[in-house]
């Protein structure tokens, strides 16, 4: 109980900063806008290398091969409450138009 508390009490996560997202077949990768524009000069290229590396904003080091990266879009704090708010009420509407003995574990 007094961890709930602790956890109510602490300050707001730090700056939720606007970078862009990477989209690769597997997983999203947020990065700086500087390293989406790097990465994607990559992309348009003519001959495009094998393999794109890149820094994400938590310090990790991706690799990720160049055919397997979907899409490269900025992603800023209000776009992603747009789009949580947008899925939530894309879930609440589903839930509401599901059969009564339609079970969701099935």
């Amino acid at each position: 109980m007094d961890k709930t508390k602790e956890k109510q009490q602490e300050s707001p996560r730090e700056d939720p900063r606007p970078g862009d997202t990477i989209e690769s077949r597997c997983e999203s990768y947020f990065v700086s806008a500087e390293t989406a524009v790097r990465v994607g000069a990559q992309l348009v290229r003519r001959w495009r290398p094998r393999w794109m590396r890149f820094v994400d904003i938590w310090g990790r080091r991706v690799w990720v091969r160049t055919n397997l990266i979907e899409a490269i879009h900025e992603s800023t704090e209000a776009q992603r409450d747009r789009d949580r708010a947008f899925r939530y009420a894309q879930h609440r509407e589903q839930k509401a138009d599901r059969r009564w003995d339609d079970d969701e574990n099935w």
